[in-house]
């Protein structure tokens, strides 16, 4: 019997489990010389690497299965009475990759006569819909890979667009799916960043070294997988074997073969260090022949590099107290401190307080920021030192034929510079510390040669702490770098924990699987995000925007730049953003102290599916998966709800909009604990049943231009599927709500109409006026929304999860010698995406007299200063009445229409300003 004889169908299939599955299958039919099935056929498979095995023996149709097997490589046999016995050596089984072999057995004199062949790897999935790919040892341990960063690994794959930061989720995405919905595991358990979600990122790090097969399923999981509607990666460990295996290796990189930055050349920065040196060892073996087995890994990384950044400062000439604008002839026009005190409408003129602070800054070498006339860049270079060190084991112990264990177990402890300095000789302005670790159990059981349970447990523990520096509240100038850095602190640590239940059984042409999922998700934080209040030098924040500080000649194209820089020369501290923060008592804490929570949520899931080859070239694979996920809570109670849905108060100011009255109307805004009377949780109760479907088929042809077109069997794919993905989220959501949650966390700033006459100057960088901050509200439940200018984050407690429609049809082509042509359609129908909005924005009020809207009237008048950007008072006095302001605002007496650099006003008798539009 030649290897001809034998049809190794290798389906590249089967998305990464959620459940734990890191596992694969192999399974084909038994047929003898005349092609008719051969049913009791014993069929064995040996694991080459530890000498473990399994038996089956073919059902009545002549199928065989092994499920859940661990990925690596294997001999399978193949005894029937009367016929030669066959062995397939060396099939290499893919992580999560299911293959079929059909074995074909020959009438032989002796039937002691044994047939060995090689089998043959086909690279095209037969079985169902899901698109990806799994990467073995060789290509993870040979291609080149920067940092030899395992995450280089995701973005070759097809449909992936990785733009290179990681720690950033919006760097990456696959076939259409949100960034933020990928899904991780390790060894089957979860490994993802709960919070922050980034793409492509394991909470605990894995090694070029340490890994022995990685597959990502971009699109159309089945229903053991898709915990989210993103990518869905596998990771496993390698584990020892009965050989002593182990490596040292060094690898190194210097600045020698780096160019230096254009802008670094520009401004005769020279070239920064980049010195990279990644070493580790490795070490697997035997502990015990054929049933214990140990692997063991350290990595270590040290960068000594550096690091260019540009801050925004203070021109020579502007830091001496001349300022520079440009004015509508294109010239650069200079003001004395004299000419600068005219255009104060106080006349007291340059601030002495901010000209001693722009001496102190460094002097500008870049021309890449800053508006070229009183700021510019000064760019320099930092020192980022980086240490990694990643440790990792795992241990497998082959128990009996029916029971296998294994145990893996990571650690790491980081220490890298998070953000630079803000000018040198300043500390970093923040450092970042991390010492995740983890680890996994799983435990095999085969009660039956059809029945297959695999049960694990993960625990990976996140902990990080993002240094900050600091310590007061900080006063800005507005468009200049602050002298010091405002860099805050943010610590945490997150368990999770992991039981995965998932079983499969086989009988006749089904393979059915089921299982379930448990996660506990604590997030432990202190964070000092909002801790601190701050003010500004911001002219937006004037009554009239700035304009009273405008020259007549001032190019209008640098109006912004001009009054912005005119503000912070004269030291009109504007803006006050106040920041309290109580504690559920209603105390209000003091400036600086950080906030602690402990975000918790627990989530369960279930699925069940059949895979039926109804032909051995047709398969269909159905299922549902059920999700259950409560909503995520603070634990300790610090956790507020509306008194209704913010939908439904914005429903509410729409309405009385649209019949032409009042926002005085609507209810007020009213907060309360989530926990106690009337209140409700972050979101409704997520309750899911995510349907899934997909068809596989194989078409051939023995001659004839058909065989030309599909081959031989398990050469051509036809492939469709469908599927139903919902969208995780909660912690991610909860860190933006709590960050302003009213009664808890208040931000409230001072009205944006501030007078030339009651506006304080600028003190120093740490020190805000007094009389400028809002003053702190009363502590305690219910609290009611200020009534004050305040810019807020919230969460609809009616929210609804998103989804997606995922179809995907592909068609491949096996040609043989390593060719495989595939060609893909995929499909990504979205629904119910998240997106932030304005529930307070102004609404389109309608004047029931002349059944104008607002936006009606505000748009006649911007298509006015567009259409005239230098219009004067005297060319807009014929400017017709618009009806809407007429009616609304009859009682102001407005005479007259003004014209300030683009903003239209209606000016009232007594000489008061009411702003209309700003174009």
């Amino acid at each position: 019997m030649s290897s001809k004889s034998l049809a190794l169908l290798a389906a590249l299939a089967t998305a990464v489990a959620l459940f734990g599955q890191s596992q694969s299958s192999i399974s084909g039919i038994v047929t003898d010389p005349s092609g008719a099935v051969l049913p009791g056929t014993s069929i064995s498979i040996t694991s080459l690497d530890t000498n473990a095995g399994r038996e089956t023996k073919s059902d009545a149709s002549g199928r065989y299965n092994f499920a859940q097997l661990q990925p690596g490589n294997y001999k399978l046999q193949a005894k029937a009475s009367g016929f030669n016995e066959v062995t397939i050596n060396e099939i290499h089984v893919l992580v999560n990759t299911p293959a079929t072999i059909d074995v074909h057995v020959e009438t032989v004199g002796a039937t002691s006569e044994t047939v060995s062949v090689m089998a043959e790897s086909v690279q095209i999935n037969t079985v169902d819909a899901t698109l990806g790919n799994a990467i073995g040892t060789k290509p993870i341990m040979e291609l080149p890979f920067e940092a030899r960063n395992v995450v280089g690994l995701l973005s070759i794959q097809p449909g992936v667009t990785f733009f290179g930061d990681p720690s950033d989720y919006r760097s990456g995405a696959v076939n259409g799916g949100k960034s933020d919905q990928g899904n991780v595991t390790l060894d089957g358990v979860d490994v993802n960043d709960q919070q922050y979600r980034s793409a492509f990122t394991s909470v605990l790090r894995v090694t070029l070294d340490s890994i022995q097969e990685f597959r990502t399923t971009t699109t159309n999981g089945n229903a053991d997988s898709g915990r989210t509607s993103g990518a869905q990666v596998a990771l496993v460990t390698k584990g020892g074997t009965n050989q002593f295996h182990g490596s040292a290796y060094e690898y190194h990189r210097n600045t020698i073969t780096s160019a230096n930055s254009f802008f670094n050349n520009s401004d005769g920065i020279e070239r920064q260090k980049l010195i990279r040196n990644v070493f580790g060892v490795s070490l697997g073996g035997p502990i015990k022949k054929d049933k214990l087995f140990f692997f063991l890994n350290y990595e270590g990384r040290r960068d000594a590099s550096d690091s260019s950044a540009v801050r925004t400062v203070p021109t020579a000439l502007f830091r001496q107290g001349t300022f520079t604008y440009q004015n509508t002839a294109g010239q650069q026009v200079q003001l004395s401190p004299d000419q600068v005190r005219q255009v104060d409408p106080t006349g007291q003129g340059e601030s002495p307080a901010v000209l001693n602070i722009l001496k102190t800054y460094p002097m500008p070498n870049d021309t890449t920021v800053g508006d070229g006339l009183n700021t510019a860049g000064y760019r320099f270079k930092s020192s980022v030192p980086l240490t990694y060190n990643t440790y990792i084991s795992r241990l497998d112990y082959q128990i009996g034929p029916k029971h296998i264990l294994f145990w893996r177990g990571n650690l790491q402890n980081d220490d890298f510079v998070e953000k630079v300095p803000e000018f040198p000789t300043q500390a970093n302005a923040s450092q970042h510390l991390e010492n995740s670790k983890g680890f996994a159990i799983g435990y095999t059981w085969l009660p039956t040669a059809h029945l297959v349970s695999n049960l694990h447990y993960g625990f990976t523990r996140q902990g990080f702490d993002s240094t900050g520096i600091q310590s007061t509240p900080i006063v800005y100038l507005r468009d200049i770098d602050n002298p010091i850095a405002n860099s805050k602190g943010l610590s945490a640590i997150i368990p999770v924990h992991d039981l995965e239940e998932n079983m499969t059984w086989t009988r006749g042409a089904h393979t059915v699987q089921f299982g379930g999922s448990y996660r506990s998700i604590s997030t432990n934080r202190l964070n000092y995000g909002n801790s601190f209040s701050g003010a500004g030098a911001n002219s937006s924040w004037f009554a009239d925007q700035g304009q009273a500080l405008m020259l007549a000649d001032v190019d209008p194209n640098t109006n912004l730049a001009y009054t912005r820089q005119m503000t912070n020369i004269l030291g009109y501290i504007t803006e006050g953003d106040a920041q309290y923060n109580y504690d559920k008592q209603g105390n209000l804490l003091a400036q600086g102290v950080g906030i602690k929570r402990n975000f918790v949520n627990r989530e369960g899931e279930f699925y069940g599916q059949d895979s039926w080859k109804i032909r051995p070239n047709l398969t269909i694979t159905g299922g549902l998966r059920v999700s259950l996920f409560p909503p995520l809570r603070e634990a300790n109670g610090y956790q507020t709800s509306s008194n209704l849905p913010l939908s439904d108060w914005f429903n509410i100011r729409g309405g009385l909009a649209e019949t032409g009255q009042s926002q005085a109307l609507a209810p007020e805004l009213q907060f309360n604990l989530a926990g106690g009377p009337g209140g409700r949780p972050l979101y409704p109760y997520q309750k899911h049943v995510s349907p899934r479907l997909a068809l596989a088929w194989s078409p051939s042809a023995d001659s004839g231009w058909r065989k030309w077109l599909l081959g031989s069997a398990g050469k051509t794919s036809i492939r469709a599927g469908a599927g139903l993905f919902y969208d995780l989220f909660g912690q991610s959501l909860i860190r933006l709500a709590d960050a302003t949650a009213l009664g808890f966390s208040t931000q409230l700033s001072n009205p944006a109409t501030a007078t030339y006459d009651g506006t304080p100057r600028y003190i120093s960088p740490t020190q805000i006026p007094d009389g400028l901050l809002p003053a702190a509200p009363a502590g305690g439940f219910p609290q009611t929304a200020p009534n004050a200018f305040a810019i807020a984050q919230g969460l609809d407690s009616g929210l609804r999860a998103p989804y997606t429609m995922n179809l995907t049809f592909s068609m491949s082509r096996d040609f043989g010698k390593g060719l495989l042509v595939t060609g893909s359609y995929v499909g990504r129908l979205s629904r119910r995406s998240l997106q932030a909005d304005d529930v307070a924005a102004p609404t389109n009020l309608l004047d029931k007299a002349s059944g104008m809207t607002y936006f009606q009237a505000a748009t006649i008048m911007q298509k006015y200063v567009r259409a005239h950007p230098n219009a004067t008072a005297a060319d807009v006095a014929g400017l017709s009445a618009i009806p809407f302001f007429e009616n609304l605002f009859s009682g102001s007496c407005f005479q007259r229409y003004d014209v300030h650099g683009g903003t239209i006003s209606r000016r009232r008798e007594h000489g008061e300003e009411y702003v209309i539009a700003i174009g």
